[in-house]
């Protein structure tokens, strides 16, 4: 399952990018899932709920858009400022 590890390199890569963006939590993260990218978009969403239990952005949703070409792209995270209420 393939869809484990771009999940777990699509977590790193924003949890790297933490920092830079202040005191925030990450809400969803925006992917967009070509039919032909050979992602499965069902099994990328449950690798990254499992995947990202245990790192910074824990309870992030994985939101994606579904697509007819060959893309797999991150495309926006949504964040909040860590001292609101989640």
């Amino acid at each position: 399952m393939h869809e484990l590890s771009i999940a777990l390199s699509l977590i790193d890569a924003i949890c790297d990018e933490l920092p830079n963006l202040g005191n925030v939590y990450v809400r969803s993260v925006h992917v967009r899932v070509g039919a032909l990218s050979g992602v499965a978009p069902d099994a990328l969403t449950f690798a990254f709920d499992i995947a990202s239990g245990d790192s910074a952005i824990a309870g992030a949703r994985l939101e994606v858009e579904a697509t007819a070409g060959r893309e797999l792209e991150l495309t926006a995270l949504e964040v909040l400022d860590a001292a609101a209420d989640r």
